[in-house]
């Protein structure tokens, strides 16, 4: 492992400051403008990796529609050819509904994906006659592919932007960020933060992911403590989809990396006063132990190259401002470690603190470096950048003014 700094230029920060549309600070995007004038969207379309090939496009219409998607891996294919997916349920397309959520499957990782959301509202939905509006897009959205050549991979990691959300754009404007044009972003939790309603996740967060769509990065989400709280906590799962799965944990092989990604759950008791006795996160915690003790016995976690552990709340934290006390990473520590020291990690990213921190491995116990990144001023936030390829290895830390932190190399 080593530490290493490099040097920026004032003119790649004015190159790099281009990678994302500036994220407006409005409470929710301008509904974009459909095709023929139709004013149909609530929320502008917006694409989550969930997994390796699978993409979750959502959006919201002002009234109850239709959901459909066109896609295509050719971006110089004509668009009357692109194909069209649906969600289907019961032998039902979905329909007459105001929240939609259209999933891609079997893409290939090495292209792009061009993808546009269309929808039609539903004007009268009898048993026997049903009548729908113009059909309005909601814009078309070119994404990098996840993987490069010879199946490398580069991505970006966020973590406690606590609705802050104009920090994304800062910190891909990092130079060494910007010319490595990552093909994914992932958010390691408490990006939207006790948010009691939809106004609230939208304005907070979800802002942030469409202007990221047209810059070409898909976003996969991972929980925080934070996305416990709030009445919409129970119903985020309409606005920020699991892994593809079906769970907020679970294991995935992208390229050379197998991913390994924890549901840390919250920093308190689960009987502490402010939950009101309604979370069971030490049973989940005990699930997710099970899981991932199965987990490191696989075939495909075995033959991975490199192997990177997600999760917000760190096991430890080299005891900042008495994080090691807490429940939480007490928790994680005595009933994930033993795991996680078997595992064969290359690196486990976290959050939490707010304050950036490495940790190398230990001689005894840990043998694997954690990297917790900072936030949410813009003084304290980071981003950390992971590229591999099958023969190399590299995650560093970066602040949104340009200087590098620590790097894990192999």
């Amino acid at each position: 492992m080593n530490r290493r700094a490099f040097l920026v230029s004032l003119g790649a920060v004015g190159a790099g400051a281009a990678l994302v549309p500036e994220l407006r600070a409005a409470e929710a995007p301008a509904a974009p403008k459909a095709e023929g004038g139709n004013d149909v969207f609530a929320f502008p379309p917006y694409a989550q990796l969930t997994a390796p090939g699978t993409l979750d496009i959502r959006w919201r219409t002002k009234r109850p529609a239709t959901a459909f998607v066109y896609w295509t891996q050719d971006p110089a294919s004509p668009r009357e050819q692109w194909a069209r997916a649906c969600r289907t349920e019961d032998g039902m397309i979905a329909a007459n509904e105001t929240s939609h959520c259209v999933t891609l499957r079997g893409l290939d990782p090495a292209k792009p994906v061009c993808f546009e959301a269309v929808s039609e509202p539903i004007r009268s939905f009898g048993a026997y006659s049903i009548k729908r509006e113009a059909a309005a897009a909601g814009g078309k959205r070119t994404l990098r592919p996840t993987l490069g050549e010879a199946g490398s991979l580069t991505a970006a990691v966020f973590n406690d932007l606590h609705g802050k959300v104009e920090l994304i754009q800062k910190l891909l404007a990092v130079p060494t960020v910007a010319e490595a044009k990552p093909a994914f972003a992932v958010f390691n939790g408490d990006c939207v933060d006790d948010c009691g309603d939809q106004a609230g996740v939208e304005r907070r967060f979800l802002r942030a992911l469409p202007p990221l769509n047209e810059a070409g990065l898909a976003a996969l989400f991972l929980r925080g403590n934070h996305e416990y709280r709030g009445a919409m906590a129970r119903r985020i799962r309409n606005n920020l989809s699991p892994l593809a799965c079906g769970r907020y944990y679970g294991a995935f092989t992208l390229g050379p990396v197998r991913f390994l990604c924890i549901d840390s759950g919250e920093d308190k008791p689960d009987d502490a006063p402010v939950y009101g006795g309604l979370l069971a996160t030490d049973a989940y915690i005990e699930e997710q132990a099970a899981w991932l003790a199965r987990e490191i016995e696989t075939p495909e976690h075995k033959a991975a190259r490199w192997r990177v552990a997600l999760l917000h709340i760190p096991p430890t934290c080299g005891n900042i401002g008495d994080n090691d006390k807490w429940y939480g990473p007490t928790r994680l520590r005595e009933r994930l470690d033993p795991l996680f020291a078997k595992a064969g990690l290359t690196a486990m990213l976290c959050a939490h603190t707010h304050v950036y921190s490495f940790h190398p491995p230990t001689k005894t116990g840990r043998p694997y470096p954690i990297m917790i990144g900072g936030g949410p001023s813009e003084k304290a936030a980071t981003v950390m950048l992971l590229r591999a390829d099958a023969t190399r290895f590299d995650l560093t830390a970066y602040r949104a003014d340009g200087s590098a932190l620590d790097s894990v190399k192999a």
